[in-house]
């Protein structure tokens, strides 16, 4: 199992390479009506510990070569436990039919997981 690891309080930047269902290169992200990174205690909460959107937090820089870049600021990793798993998803929707459920690949593997770890200060 996979993880998207973080130290507690720290900023963490990933780049995302979007591919549909075929493993083709999505190249239409600039075309996205939302797009919605989530990470939460559990797959069913209703609720997002942390939550980025497309122009806060997430942004498409390049959409023709299908990469997004996900920022998690010292204050959104804060927020969570000292340590612990979490779920993460993110979803990019072009219409209201129209809307994919990325799976997201952390060293080749997919994952649904986001793990906080202590930042340990030394004296």
């Amino acid at each position: 199992m996979k993880f998207w690891t973080v130290k507690k309080g720290n900023k963490s930047v990933r780049d995302i390479l979007i591919k549909d269902k075929d493993g083709n290169t999505v190249t239409n992200l600039d075309a996205a009506t939302e797009i919605k990174f989530q990470i939460k205690e559990k797959k069913e909460d209703a609720v997002a510990l942390v939550a980025k959107t497309k122009g806060a937090g997430i942004e498409v820089n390049t959409p023709s070569e299908g990469y997004l870049r996900i920022t998690l600021l010292p204050n959104d990793t804060g927020v969570l436990l000292d340590q612990g798993d979490y779920f993460m998803a993110l979803q990019i929707k072009w219409s209201a039919t129209d809307i994919y459920e990325v799976r997201i690949k952390i060293a080749g593997i997919v994952s649904e997981n986001f793990r906080i770890t202590q930042d340990i200060i030394q004296s």
